[in-house]
């Protein structure tokens, strides 16, 4: 390499700014630098504005290794999600970062992939890197986990059915009551041939499934072949297949619960393309209530989920623990909520 392609990347914007340099620039103690940093609102608002001005000048990264050798965490909550890829996760993304956004930690992500059995090593792989804290967004199974868990230095708060194992730092719903409820109002609707669509791929939507047959199972309306799932993701896509399939088996069937708003839209879509009418001839529930389902023709009648909330405030719970501040409570049953719109009678 040339002498002079050396003395250009040692030039370049950043390269070995160390903690000293930028309290040098700024004319305080390094120490006062590092505190800035970690706890911005321990210094006169003057003073950080010059001290983030100048980080971003000179290009200062955080040695996060170092900072976590120096104190009781790295900085970073790590939050493991089987759904990131999903627009259901969006609203529980928002909240966690929201309630994180304007203090001294700093989110990181990692997604299964419903994959259950690869959330032990992550959360092994999170805590290696000395966290500040770990958000378990949705686990299969906590076998695996809990002896992690109550060996951890930091805490773990987590987002869960209702029915899972932690007693502690718990946000989440009643899965079951989701299936079951949903089912209910569709029978008290006049519905009575109600299918499920869903392939139970992870713990919380078997437990909908659960509710859902409980629910036909009272009022003597439960038929197995009104199941039905697939191996894909629930997309719109699969709706319509789905339902095509559904109608070649149990032709008679006059409801769809969709696990989805859009499985639920890929069913209205294929009831249109066959000219049958909705709500009268089949009624659609959807789950998640995204934004989408208030605007389709007709809107679709689906269980509403506070995600932003539920993200919110296992991260408040969360927050406080790595504060010792004192809990408002230990398990939040957040709920949900049937909104009724066009697609059922």
């Amino acid at each position: 390499m040339s002498k002079a392609a050396g003395q250009g990347r040692k030039g370049k914007r950043g390269a070995h700014v160390t903690l000293s340099d930028v309290a040098k620039k700024v004319g305080v103690s390094p120490i006062t630098i590092s505190r800035a940093l970690r706890n911005p609102q321990i210094v006169s608002d003057d003073l950080r504005d010059v001290i983030l001005r100048t980080v971003d000048e000179m290009g200062y990264i955080p040695n996060l290794a170092a900072r976590a050798l120096a104190g009781r965490h790295n900085g970073i909550v790590g939050v493991i999600t089987p759904a990131l890829h999903q627009y259901g996760f969006t609203g529980l993304m928002i909240g966690i970062e929201d309630r994180f956004r304007h203090t001294e930690f700093t989110v990181q992500y990692s997604n299964t992939l419903n994959h259950g059995e690869g959330e032990a090593g992550l959360l092994k792989s999170f805590l290696t890197q000395k966290p500040a804290g770990v958000i378990i967004a949705g686990a299969e199974s906590y076998r695996d986990l809990l002896p992690l868990i109550e060996r951890a230095a930091c805490p773990i708060a987590h987002i869960a059915d209702l029915s899972q194992e932690p007693q502690r730092l718990v946000v989440g719903l009643d899965h079951y009551a989701a299936g079951a409820e949903p089912t209910r109002f569709l029978l008290s609707k006049g519905y009575s041939r109600i299918a499920f669509m869903g392939r139970g791929a992870d713990v919380r939507s078997r437990r909908r499934i659960e509710g859902y047959e409980a629910a036909m199972r009272e009022a003597g309306r439960f038929d197995p072949d009104l199941i039905i799932g697939g191996d894909a993701p629930s997309r719109t896509g699969l709706g319509r297949e789905l339902f095509s399939s559904l109608l070649q088996r149990v032709p008679d069937i006059d409801a769809v619960f969709a696990q989805s708003d859009e499985m639920a839209l890929g069913v209205l879509i294929e009831c249109k393309a066959r000219g049958i009418r909705v709500p009268e001839d089949v009624g659609i529930c959807g789950f998640n209530d995204l934004e989408f389902s208030a605007y389709t023709e007709s809107s679709l009648t689906t269980v509403h989920i506070p995600r932003y909330d539920i993200g919110y405030r296992v991260a408040d719970m969360l927050l406080r623990a790595v504060r010792d501040e004192p809990a408002d409570e230990d398990k939040a049953d957040l709920g949900f909520s049937i909104i009724p719109r066009g697609s059922t009678r």
